[in-house]
């Protein structure tokens, strides 16, 4: 924005160019002081001219006292001449809360608050407020690096009120000491959950229409010394999954402890069409082989991916492979797609130490594509005890 200002004083052709602008971008960062770029925004807004459709604003601010005045001004401004669009991050290194009046819009369709808060900040109390926000044709909600609700809390039911979210992304949030955190979204197709610093105890989910999920299964802190944060879902059940794609960051200790954690996941997604997960989660669960003899959940599956990115050199993949997916994963799943992503800096290695022949007396015979992928080609998975030896 101060640079399309700049631009208009070039020619009295541009003058009134930059109050004709239908995105407004506000970055702290392009001015020497928090007072020029409050006086900035104040004038930018009070001289636009308001005949022309304001689609989105992007705020970034820092500090705490200035910064939340010119979200007030800049919030009601969008709201006022409802704004589709609108992007918040605040960056600071001291304790914030938002304004009451950022969660209120009724014509907001894509929202996205983001802080660059540390965790132990974010750890405290809650920096959004914990009543239910009012976006009730919000199609879109990222939210990085927040808050959410406080220590000790029961339960925390935000987005009832978004009766139309169908993308809901929580990236590195903090949920500690949170029961229960409420996601009842009835148009809710996607949902994000990824690096949590830490997790409530459950996620209510109500979501019937939704079709792809990503998740870490763990969060990124652990709370030592002897409790730890898992993703656990409480649903009615999800019948239109698409595609689900999990991650678990690698534990350091007492990795068996996250066998159950991922077998009630599975549970929870067994109608998903397309499983992604790493090899972390492939080698948790090779740690209980016995965990496994029950019958697999999934009965749909058309294609498993497997991310083979935090391969190390040292692990037996190939052994692990046999056992999870050829006695497990599959098992109710003879026409599913194998396949294995495998990073640039891998795959000659990988060529090189997985034995195929000693593979395929578990699985189908993987080849290597040109564009770095092992794929199995759809056709029925064999039963280990009825392939040649």
């Amino acid at each position: 924005m101060k640079y399309a200002v700049r631009t208009s004083s070039l020619s009295h052709k541009w003058e009134h160019v930059w109050t004709a602008l239908p995105h407004l971008n506000f970055n702290c960062s392009a001015f020497r002081s928090k007072s020029i770029f409050s006086e900035f925004v104040n004038d930018t807004l009070s001289h636009r001219n308001n005949d022309i459709k304001l689609t989105g604003i992007e705020l970034t601010f820092k500090g705490a006292a200035t910064a939340s005045s010119v979200i007030k001004k800049s919030v009601n401004y969008a709201y006022m001449h409802n704004v589709t669009k609108l992007s918040v991050k605040w960056v600071t290194k001291k304790y914030i809360q938002f304004p009451q009046e950022l969660f209120s819009s009724h014509t907001l369709k894509h929202f996205t608050l983001a802080t660059n808060v540390q965790s132990y900040l974010l750890c405290k109390t809650s920096c959004v407020p914990k009543l239910a926000w009012d976006f009730p044709v919000l199609e879109t909600l990222i939210l990085k690096n927040i808050r959410l609700g406080d220590e000790g809390d029961e339960s925390l039911d935000l987005f009832s009120k978004c009766v139309n979210l169908k993308d809901l992304t929580l990236h590195q949030c903090c949920m500690k000491g949170l029961n229960i955190l409420n996601i009842y979204a009835s148009q809710l197709s996607d949902l994000t959950i990824t690096q949590s610093l830490s997790l409530p105890n459950v996620f209510d989910v109500i979501a019937p229409q939704l079709k792809n999920v990503t998740a870490s299964v763990k969060g990124t802190i652990d709370r030592f010394p002897v409790s730890f944060d898992t993703l656990r879902l409480a649903t009615e059940g999800f019948d239109h999954l698409a595609e689900v794609n999990l991650s678990l960051l690698k534990p350091h200790y007492n990795r068996e402890r996250f066998v159950p954690v991922l077998l009630d996941l599975f549970q929870t997604f067994r109608n998903a069409k397309t499983l992604i997960i790493d090899t972390a989660i492939i080698e948790t669960l090779s740690l209980s082989p016995n965990r496994l003899s029950e019958r697999s959940p999934f009965n749909e599956l058309n294609s498993l991916r497997i991310n083979m990115a935090p391969l190390n050199q040292k692990e037996y993949i190939a052994s692990m492979l046999t056992q999870v997916i050829s006695n497990y994963l599959l098992e109710n799943s003879p026409d599913v797609t194998f396949i294995m992503d495998l990073p640039q800096d891998q795959l000659k290695r990988s060529r090189d130490r997985v034995d195929m022949e000693t593979m395929a007396n578990k699985v189908p015979k993987l080849k290597a594509e040109k564009d770095n992928k092992h794929l199995m080609p759809k056709g029925r998975c064999p039963h280990p005890e009825a392939m040649p030896t």
